[in-house]
């Protein structure tokens, strides 16, 4: 199980560094006051992104059950969380 987290760790962090990466092109642009408006753009837009991670979750979690017929106690060991909050998340509640 542990090499499971570390391999999600891992994961976690290639896709947070490619995050930082894209955010960085904000730095590149040459005149200040449209850098200033496309981080404020990035900045107000960035909730709704957070969304997709979620979806992405949420599907990843659909698969563990309904595919492979995980359980929820099993889900929530598997993506260290606990039961009722894999079946929120396999229900989209959270």
């Amino acid at each position: 199980m542990a090499e499971k987290r570390d391999e999600a760790r891992a994961e976690a962090d290639r896709v947070l560094e490619a995050v930082r990466a894209a955010l960085r092109l904000l730095e590149a642009i040459p005149d200040a006051a449209v850098r200033a408006r496309a981080a404020g753009l990035v900045l107000r837009e960035w909730p709704g992104e957070r969304r997709l991670a979620s979806e992405i979750r949420q599907q990843a979690v659909d698969v563990l059950h309904t595919q492979l017929g995980m359980d929820f106690p099993e889900i929530g060991e598997a993506i260290g969380t606990d039961r009722s909050r894999a079946w929120r998340i396999w229900k989209g509640m959270s």
